[in-house]
């Protein structure tokens, strides 16, 4: 292991600072970042990050959720609420610079509505027969 990030007793000092990471994810856009985004920004590796990251979780300063065989997403906690999850929907919404969410909720009324429309026309045919 290199000396080059030790201080004058030894000690391991980190080239990135705590909050340039927690900026970095904030400026990612969406709600959730991974490894290899901040990687793409920070002058850190992704396997450093991860491990910087995993720290940040224990401290509570971020959250995480795996969200495939070996995708983690992670995202900046905020002590305003129990369940910090982000609306994942609103988050593509960001990404694609549309109000995603609001149409997924259109398409979803839209459904329920085209459900009951059919429902109380099958029950109708049911009672006249």
């Amino acid at each position: 292991m290199s000396d080059a990030n030790r201080d004058s007793g030894g000690k391991y000092t980190p080239t990135v600072s705590d909050e340039e990471i927690l900026e970095a994810m904030d400026r990612i856009p969406g709600p959730v970042t991974t490894a290899a985004e901040l990687a793409d920004v920070l002058p850190i590796g992704r396997r450093a990050i991860r491990e910087r990251l995993k720290d940040f979780e224990k401290r509570g300063l971020v959250a995480r959720k795996k969200v495939g065989g070996r995708a983690v997403v992670w995202w900046v906690s905020s002590d305003e609420t129990e369940d910090d999850t982000p609306d994942f929907r609103a988050g593509y919404g960001v990404l694609a610079e549309t109000d995603f969410a609001d149409a997924v909720d259109e398409v979803s009324d839209e459904l329920d509505r085209d459900f009951r429309e059919s429902e109380e026309k099958l029950f109708e045919d049911e009672a006249d027969a």
